[in-house]
């Protein structure tokens, strides 16, 4: 159950890196309205903000994707208990 959960977070993590990187254009690329100053202004804030967010998914997808590997390392290592518990048992 835990291998099947791990497996789960890790496709979680991989389509939240690829939606990430589909949108980033169009996060990060925002043209100026106009040739004003406050229109290169807010392209340019908004691109910023942009790359910010792109930044924080970026975070939230490795911590995703670690959170996969504790699951399935926590798997593994209940599975081994069992076994031993298991011998023990049988002795």
């Amino acid at each position: 159950m835990l291998g099947m959960s791990a497996a789960v977070e890790n496709a979680g993590a991989a389509s939240m890196a690829g939606a990430a990187g589909a949108a980033s254009p169009e996060i990060a690329a925002v043209l100026p309205p106009g040739l004003d100053g406050a229109s290169v202004a807010a392209a340019e804030g908004l691109n910023a903000r942009g790359a910010a967010t792109m930044g924080l998914m970026a975070d939230l997808t490795t911590v995703r994707s670690l959170f996969a590997e504790t699951i399935g390392a926590n798997g593994v290592g209940y599975a081994a208990v069992d076994g031993i518990n298991q011998a023990t048992l049988a002795i």
